[in-house]
């Protein structure tokens, strides 16, 4: 087994240190007294470099010069086995320490909906930060992560002439894509865990095959939730990451962080996404590690086993807690106002081992001969006009190279065209069907592969967030099934059938009984008035209803009448439902009648709106509201990536169904990109069947009904890998 640095050191304590300071003290002290530096003795030479165990091509050609990757093995790997046709969990389990999940219909989700207008407000006005930013040359971006990656050639330094990253290197880069992070404390800490792991997998010639910890990590959007603040993203992100980057010795060597930022991170304004991405500009520092968090949360969050943090989310004291936190934000805030000063914010949110680079919310990195990294940024509705000509000017200059694009909205989800995705891709003069992209996106909290021509299409939501079923109707023509998706059609069927209990016993919050129980009260005290009166009212609410509904629907995609059919039928029902219910109860005093329609028309009418978000879901009309209300913890994935030299890519989708139960993580999903491919070639799976291998495969077939498919499973190599 390979041991270098993560294993040479022991899993680095508090000692007073900032998360990622990595001990460079004594660095700088050995190299100016001559002396050995901390990993002097456990890191071997290049001339004793046994192979690299984490170079695909080093381990089947037996290349005995490749030095060693940046990436480390710290703690025996963990052998990977295909997650197969393997039966979906009964069920889940929930974090049980706070900030637990978002409530995505309760007052913890409050603030986020705010802050959504307002930022949205802002952007209308044409207030963008990103006119103050200066985005980093593809050169500088280079030379800023080789420095990080320490990269040395045979002679111990840098290549000259190196113009890509893994020249620079002179080996492959291993990659980790995340996306869609920082919801749960105890999920995002078991995503850590994942992510900080190194593998053992088959390497489908019969051999083994070491995936070590990428050199870079790369975010996909949305760090944290409801709103990407420092706090949040400290809390929900970088503080249960942290602990497990420290068992690992994270710190021991630095490796390059690289975002693009999401919906979530342009709720705050960049500011949490800045303080996270930015590069530093005030080394030496340290992180701000102070917690904002409540006293009774801290305690919770301390405690161990389970019971008492399940018993408390159970009657919703993160709610109260939420309320307090917004309460306690308000005053801090109007008292800043009042006194003319600023609310004191967090300085500086670091990863354990990781150091930004980029300057901007977007960037371009030279990988491979032929090959560029690019993040890209839409705000909240566009590429803006200096982001165009960034990347209008590198598109120029080299029209032929392939692009690993990296956003915070795919360009295609369900089988239809996502418009935020496809309009970033052709604001950057890229397309999928004429040019060689692999794009790699969050926002769908789910895991999604396709191929569109000589270009690969992938969504990996499942960094941590709650989770988004994939498609339960039959895709739509001409895009067709997937090559594979994460969880499967019957998976979410099963998943989406829970949405009306859900919904109906508070599971998501309670701001859907209040708002129907407040519609109720008003159709009640028509009634008391007159005949008439109670007709108008119960038409204008109905009316209301009836719109709500509609406007949830068209959030999706189907054609304006199929929207109308579903959203009618349930705003009458809903509307006319206190005046039925009032009906069935004459006999029971004026009083205690209102009192029973306005508790039953909470929860009866939470669980008609429950069952509305279901219909959508199974229609294939609306597909995320439905799960908003399950704020379902499973399912999580994140993709490892090698970069080769001559610009391949291959990759591994690690995931797990329940992510806080006994066990490992399995493999969902392996491919390789080739843009150098004849198209036929260019995209091929190593673990996902084929459609039309559908009948002989359940594992990965994507069939035009998912209900038939167990789509993200390994199966054996297809003729084209």
């Amino acid at each position: 087994m390979l041991l270098d640095d993560d294993a040479a050191k022991p899993p680095d304590g508090d000692g007073g240190r900032a998360p990622g300071d990595g001990g460079e003290a004594e660095r700088r002290a050995a190299a100016e007294t001559g002396g050995p530096g901390p990993d002097a003795g456990s890191r071997p030479s290049l001339a004793e470099a046994p192979p690299l165990a984490g170079d695909p091509e080093a381990a089947r050609a037996g290349d005995d010069d490749e030095p060693p990757p940046s990436s480390t093995l710290a703690r025996p790997p963990i052998v990977l086995a295909p997650r197969g046709d393997r039966p979906d969990p009964l069920v889940f389990r929930q974090g049980a320490h706070p900030p637990f999940g978002i409530r995505w219909y309760g007052v913890t989700s409050l603030f986020g909906h705010l802050r959504n207008f307002a930022s949205r407000a802002i952007a209308a006005e044409s207030v963008d930060a990103r006119d103050w930013m200066r985005p980093n040359p593809p050169d500088e971006l280079l030379a800023a992560a080789s420095r990080v990656l320490q990269a040395r050639g045979r002679l111990g330094r840098a290549p000259p002439g190196a113009r890509t990253l893994a020249e620079a290197l002179g080996r492959p880069i291993w990659i980790d894509f995340a996306a869609d992070t920082g919801d749960d404390r105890d999920v995002s800490a078991r995503v850590g865990a994942m992510l900080a792991s190194t593998y053992d997998v088959d390497d489908g010639d019969g051999g083994r095959l070491l995936l070590p910890r990428g050199d870079m990590l790369v975010f996909g959007g949305d760090v944290s939730y409801p709103v990407a603040t420092a706090d949040e993203i400290y809390r929900r992100l970088v503080l249960p990451w942290n602990e497990e980057l420290r068992k690992v010795g994270a710190s021991s060597r630095k490796r390059v962080l690289l975002g693009a930022p999401g919906n979530h991170d342009w709720y705050d304004g960049l500011d949490g996404f800045g303080r996270l991405f930015r590069r530093r500009m005030d080394e030496p520092f340290r992180a701000d590690d102070h917690d904002t968090m409540p006293r009774l949360g801290k305690r919770l969050q301390k405690r161990p086993g389970r019971k008492v943090g399940l018993v408390a989310r159970t009657i919703h004291l993160d709610e109260v807690g939420g309320l307090y936190g917004l309460a306690i934000g308000t005053f801090k805030s109007v008292r800043a106002f009042f006194r003319g000063t600023a609310v004191k914010r967090r300085r500086r949110l670091v990863l354990r081992g990781y150091e930004p680079i980029q300057e901007a919310s977007y960037f371009a990195l030279p990988l491979a001969p032929g090959l560029d990294l690019w993040g890209a940024d839409r705000q909240l509705g566009r590429v803006d006009f200096r982001q165009r000509t960034y990347f209008t000017k590198l598109r120029k200059r080299d029209p032929e190279r392939a692009v690993l694009f990296v956003a915070g909205d795919p360009a295609m989800a369900y089988g239809h065209r996502n418009d935020p995705g496809a309009k970033m891709l052709t604001a950057c003069r890229l397309s999928l069907e004429r040019d060689r992209v692999l794009f790699l996106a969050g926002d769908f909290h789910h895991y999604e592969r396709r191929t569109v021509g000589r270009s690969l299409h992938v969504i990996a939501g499942g960094g941590g967030a709650f989770l988004h079923g994939t498609r339960i109707a039959p895709y739509p023509e001409p895009a067709g099934p997937p090559d594979a998706v994460y969880p499967d059609g019957p998976a979410t069927r099963k998943l989406a059938l829970q949405v009306p209990v859900k919904l109906m016993i508070g599971r998501a919050g309670l701001l859907v009984h209040l708002a129907l129980g407040l519609l109720a009260s008003i159709e009640l005290g028509a009634t008391h008035r007159s005949a008439g009166a109670r007709m108008t009212a119960t038409i204008i609410v109905s009316t209301v209803l009836t719109l709500l509904l509609y406007f949830i629907a068209m959030q999706g995609h189907g054609t304006r009448a199929r929207r109308a059919a579903v959203a009618v039928p349930f705003g009458v029902a809903l509307g006319v439902l206190p005046v039925l219910l009032r009906a069935a109860v004459p006999h029971l005093p004026f009083h205690a009648a209102d009192g029973a329609v306005l508790v039953t028309c909470a929860f009866a009418g939470a669980f008609l709106f429950g069952v509305y978000l279901t219909t959508l879901t199974l229609l294939g009309l609306e597909h995320q509201q439905a799960f908003t209300v399950l704020g379902h913890p499973g399912y999580k994935h994140f993709v490892r990536l090698c970069v080769h030299r001559d610009g391949k890519i291959e990759a591994w989708v690690i995931g797990k169904d329940d992510v806080l139960a006994e066990g490992d993580p399995v493999l969902v999903d392996r491919f390789t990109w080739d843009p150098a491919a004849p198209t036929k070639d260019a995209a091929a799976s190593k673990t996902a069947a084929p459609a039309k291998d559908a009948a002989a495969s359940k594992t990965a077939a994507p069939a035009k009904d998912a209900a038939a498919s167990k789509t993200a499973a390994p199966a054996k190599p297809s003729a084209t890998s």
